[in-house]
Formats: structure tokens, C-alpha cells, sequence
């Protein structure tokens, strides 16, 4: 096995352990250039606020289910879907969050949540799908709209000039992170590390994940030392996912077996 399909392998497994392909997938409501989508009746706005105020996944789900099929010309149609994608994901159903996302997109094409939502998953669990050529193509695509979607969007009104840089940098790191796994995936290991060192950078604070990702690219350049350093800082900084994972890359490291062959 070579080191770049090493890679490979650890990034799908980053996925099924639940761990996030960027920092965060939902923003909170953002505004953007055209008219906020409203409820039409009293009904349909309670119907709605139930996908809202659901805290577990399947009643979540179920109400997102019922209110689409209450009011399928909602103006809310694509935050119901878009409710929907999370709850997809931690219930580990890819194929429910990926139709789910497409159909959010279809009713809101410039959703940078949805966006944001979609390409990091698309990313992670194509290595190894039949479709993965597609699944990568998407994912990078939706992350290029996410960037440019993200540079549109007029700051929440909530929000002072410095909060709202730290929100922007924080979407436009995780399109970024999304743009590296979908290099790392392609082979392409100089691409997908300047793709992770952007994304780092954008971030006041990055996570283990970012760093692990970063040091599996610096792995499979073949710079030993470089991804060493990068791997022992997602150790530091974990979660405990993370932290085993970078802990087993050292140790493969520390056993010759990160040079590409």
C-alpha cells in the first residue's frame, strides 16, 4: 500500500468515526442578497418550528418529513431540508443526507450552510464508492460556490465587524479543508497541503482534525519531519479520535513506513 492510499484510508475512516471533514456546518441564519424566505400561514410557520425546536434526530426528521409534505411550495422548504442534513449525518445515513442536501439546494442553489453542509461529507466518504469521481467532482465544486457565496453574503445585522470576520473566516477555512481532502483523495499532495495550511491559517484557533489532515498530506509529499510536527500538534490538541489516529500515524512513521513507494 502506498502512502498516499495510506491517506486515503485514514480519511475514510475520519469519516465513520463521525469526525468532521471543517470546523463547522452550521452558521446560524446568514443573510444574503435576496429577500428572507418566510411562512405563509400561522400554520405552516408553527409546522415549521417544530423541525426547529426538535432536539433527537429521528422526531427531527419525521417533522421535517411532515411539514415538506404539509407544504411542499413552502418559501422554508430548503431549511426544512437543510435541518435535515445534520441530523442525516449523526445517524450515520449518507444517503439520506445526500439526497436531502441535493433537494436543499434545488430550493436554495446559493445556501452557504447547505453548501458547507454537503461538500465536506461528499469529500470524506467517496474513497472507495463507485462513485467517487463524482462525489469528488461535487464536493469541490459545491466548496468553490461556498467561497463565493460566502464573499456575497451582508453581515447579520447581530453581528459587529469582528465577529463577523471570525464567522467568515470560519466557513471559508472549512471550504478550504474540503478543497484539501478532495486533493489528498485525487493524489494531488501539494495542492491538498497548501489547500490544509489555508485553512488553518483563516482560523484563530484550529482543531486537531485540521492538523492531522495536514500532516497525513506532509506524509504523503514524503516529508517525514514536516508531517511529524503536524501530527504531534493534532495529538495535542485531539479530540481522543483524532488524537489516536495521529498517534498511529506516528508510530507508522517512527516505523519507516510513511515514504511513498
Amino acid at each position: 500500500m502506498t502512502a498516499t492510499s495510506r491517506c486515503l484510508a485514514v480519511v475514510v475512516s475520519l469519516a465513520l468515526l463521525g469526525i468532521p471533514a471543517g470546523l463547522l456546518a452550521q452558521f446560524g441564519p446568514l443573510s444574503s442578497p435576496g429577500r428572507a424566505a418566510q411562512a405563509r400561514s400561522q400554520e405552516e410557520l408553527d409546522s415549521y418550528l417544530e423541525i426547529v425546536s426538535a432536539t433527537d434526530d429521528r422526531v427531527l426528521l419525521q417533522k421535517a418529513k411532515a411539514f415538506i409534505a404539509g407544504f411542499p411550495t413552502s418559501e422554508l422548504l430548503g431549511a426544512a431540508y437543510q435541518y435535515q442534513l445534520p441530523a442525516f449525518e449523526r445517524l450515520n445515513d449518507f444517503a439520506g443526507m445526500l439526497a436531502a442536501g441535493l433537494k436543499a439546494l434545488a430550493a436554495d442553489p446559493d445556501s452557504v450552510n447547505t453548501l458547507l453542509e454537503l461538500a465536506p461529507a461528499m469529500a470524506t466518504r467517496a474513497a472507495g464508492r463507485p462513485d467517487r469521481t463524482k462525489l469528488l467532482a461535487q464536493a469541490e465544486s459545491y466548496a468553490h460556490r461556498a467561497l463565493e457565496e460566502i464573499a456575497k453574503i451582508r453581515i447579520p445585522r447581530e453581528l459587529s465587524m469582528e465577529q463577523w470576520d471570525v464567522r467568515k473566516h470560519q466557513m471559508q477555512s472549512q471550504a478550504h479543508g474540503v478543497l484539501g481532502v478532495v486533493a489528498l483523495q485525487r493524489g494531488q499532495s501539494q495542492q491538498a497541503i497548501g489547500e490544509f495550511e489555508m485553512a488553518i491559517s483563516l482560523v484563530p484557533k484550529p482543531e486537531g482534525v485540521q492538523f492531522l489532515r495536514l500532516g497525513l498530506a506532509l506524509s504523503s509529499a514524503g516529508r517525514k519531519n514536516d508531517a511529524e510536527q503536524k501530527l504531534r500538534r493534532a495529538a495535542e490538541l485531539g479530540p481522543e479520535p483524532v488524537r489516536g489516529v495521529a498517534t498511529d500515524q506516528l508510530r507508522k512513521l517512527a516505523g519507516g513506513q510513511g515514504a511513498p513507494q
